[in-house]
């Protein structure tokens, strides 16, 4: 970005981080990037100094540094002390208080107890977690305890140098709508970094009003899992003795999941090297279960053990990723709608044997998530409804649900979130670990489980290409291009065997052609451009909320009747190939190739 070295108001953001307030460390590097700044400089740690790190829409994500674009104790403060005053004006309703937890990440720990220390100062009774714990015990943790609200500290599945804040409400989900926009007035508002009401460890205020959360969250979540229709005790399977690893890929995930598993009498063996919580995250490039190379010493223990599966986990704990064991000794690795899939399929499966009659249950799913979710559940009679991408939308779903005499059932996102329960509000890996880990117990063989899915309710497949755009000319060139389908409106537009026949702006809340939904006008207006294709198919466009990317995801339905497992290798083969190819096409017509 280009910032003029003569801008006085410019000038003042930097100059405002030399104050006595600050430590002497960040006033020296504040003048450096100064005197840097005024030679006529552009970097990343003088913009740091001039672009503030946005609250965005799940909360604070950057790298870690000095500056009001940068993750510090500051901008963790500030973001804090606006959330607390929100609390104080519209979520008080008995009592203040907030639950906290934190990753494994660098200086997760810090902002963790600076966060507890503002909101004990601003007279919360705080509950901090005492290790490090997965975002979903945090929803739990809101919900159990009654809390105002909560936080995480986290910045999920992030290169190290980064982290996170993310907030949450007092029924467990993440701020949407009207909430969120409160929310970031309240924090744009602060513009004194003295005014942050810093309260260390040793203070009496730290020690009277913040307090550690124990075992007894970890026992009571136990407890909820115990009852759910899905669990089942060792004496009840089928196949007792299933051989499973686990990595948590040096996240939140080792103690809290292994601790589930042999709770539940199912033994784990951990993937040692990626064990204990590390923020460096030294065994992988980038910590995330929708990366194959974060996998390799998951798949090499699995190998070597013998196992009938491999599950991850990202540092946080609420993404899971998977591979299974085929006959012939190798594995394979489901993606993130194929794991949901099999998890909607085996969980309406259950209802089946107690129930005739399942129209009183729902699932959701976003809009970029397979549509075999959706055969799935009309097919056997359960409500399905779409939301927009990201899992708040799904946890503001089950909150709607109070007194609709609707019952939720399962949520899912391709990008490897799911959430089996109802008395968690963000995906959660856990549960969603334990319910897989059942499924693979009764059918022992997933990847047959898998095919007699595509066999009853169609053969799906899914892709998702993204094309980084850095910096503001990036953006800039993104923005043009989602533009000009919008204005241009590919109707008609032919892909291969396929051709455009709907478009849904989820922007502007037009539908065209024989595009339909329902629900469109209830939704948030969103960035995100949806083609149907006939026959079966659609592509959806849309700008990554977190990185430099814009992102295609292209799903396909193969149009010929399957009858046995031939056919099905057979047309896995010819939709793959036609998925690459529709990609490509697109993201050459719309100028991305």
């Amino acid at each position: 970005m280009n910032f003029p070295p003569e801008d006085a108001a410019l000038q003042e953001k930097i100059l405002t981080w030399t104050a006595s307030g600050f430590p002497l460390e960040v006033r020296r590097d504040a003048a450096l990037r100064f005197a840097e700044f005024l030679n006529g400089q552009q970097n990343d740690a003088i913009e740091a100094y001039l672009s503030d790190l946005k609250f965005g829409t799940g909360g604070l994500r950057g790298v870690i540094g000095n500056g009001p674009g940068r993750m510090n104790v500051w901008t963790v403060g500030r973001a804090t002390l606006g959330f607390c005053n929100y609390l104080l004006k519209h979520g008080v309703t008995s009592g203040k208080s907030l639950a906290i937890a934190y990753d494994s990440r660098r200086m997760s720990l810090t902002f963790a107890r600076t966060t507890a220390g503002i909101a004990a100062s601003l007279g919360f009774e705080v509950y901090l977690f005492e290790r490090e714990t997965p975002t979903p015990l945090l929803s739990f943790a809101v919900r159990e305890l009654k809390t105002t609200g909560g936080v995480v500290i986290t910045a999920s599945h992030n290169p190290p140098e980064y982290n996170g804040y993310k907030v949450y409400l007092d029924d467990g989900g993440q701020l949407t709508g009207p909430a969120q926009q409160l929310v970031e007035a309240e924090i744009e508002s602060i513009h004194d970094w003295s005014a942050i009401p810093f309260a260390g460890e040793d203070s009496q205020t730290y020690r009277d009003r913040v307090h550690l959360i124990g075992p007894d969250i970890e026992k009571a979540y136990h407890k909820k899992l115990k009852e759910l229709p899905f669990v089942s005790g060792r004496s009840e399977r089928k196949y007792p003795d299933i051989q499973l690893v686990y990595s948590p890929l040096h996240g939140t995930g080792g103690y809290w999941m292994e601790r589930l598993l042999k709770a539940m009498e199912f033994s784990v063996t951990l993937v040692s090297e990626q064990a204990e919580p590390d923020g460096e995250f030294p065994t992988v490039s980038y910590p995330n279960p929708e990366e194959r190379e974060a996998l390799a010493l998951s798949l090499a223990r699995a190998t070597a053990v013998n196992a009938d599966l491999f599950l991850a986990t990202d540092p946080d704990s609420d993404r899971l990723g998977a591979g299974f064991r085929r006959s012939q000794g190798d594995y394979v690795l489901f993606n993130g709608n194929q794991l949901g899939s099999v998890m909607c399929a085996f969980l309406i499966e259950r209802l089946k044997k107690h129930s005739a009659n399942l129209s009183n249950y729902i699932i959701y799913k976003t809009i970029v998530t397979s549509d075999l979710q959706k055969s799935i559940a009309e097919k056997n009679g359960v409500r399905i409804e779409e939301v927009l991408t990201g899992f708040k939308y799904i946890a503001e779903k089950i909150k709607s649900l109070e007194g609709s005499g609707l019952t939720y059932l399962f949520g899912g996102e391709e990008s490897y979130g799911y959430l089996p329960v109802d008395f968690v509000r963000d995906k959660d890996a856990l549960a969603s670990a334990l319910l897989l880990v059942e499924i693979a117990a009764e059918k022992k063989d997933l990847i047959a489980y898998l095919d007699d899915i595509y066999l009853e309710y169609g053969l799906y497949l899914e892709d998702l290409k993204s094309v980084t755009m850095k910096g503001a000319s990036g953006q800039a060139q993104i923005q043009a291009i989602i533009d000009s389908l919008r204005r241009n409106r590919p109707m008609g537009l032919q892909l291969g065997k396929r051709t455009v026949t709907g478009i849904i702006d989820y922007d502007t809340h037009e539908t065209l052609g024989k595009a339909s939904f329902p629900g469109l006008a209830d939704l948030p207006r969103s960035n995100v451009i949806q083609l149907l294709l006939e026959p079966e198919g659609k592509l959806t466009i849309r700008p990554s909320g977190t990185e430099p990317k814009v992102k295609l995801y292209s799903s396909l339905r193969h149009t010929a009747l399957l009858r046995d497992a031939r056919d099905l290798e057979a047309a896995r083969k010819e939709l793959g190939d036609e998925l690459a190819s529709i990609a490509g096409l697109f993201l050459a017509h719309a100028g991305l190739a």
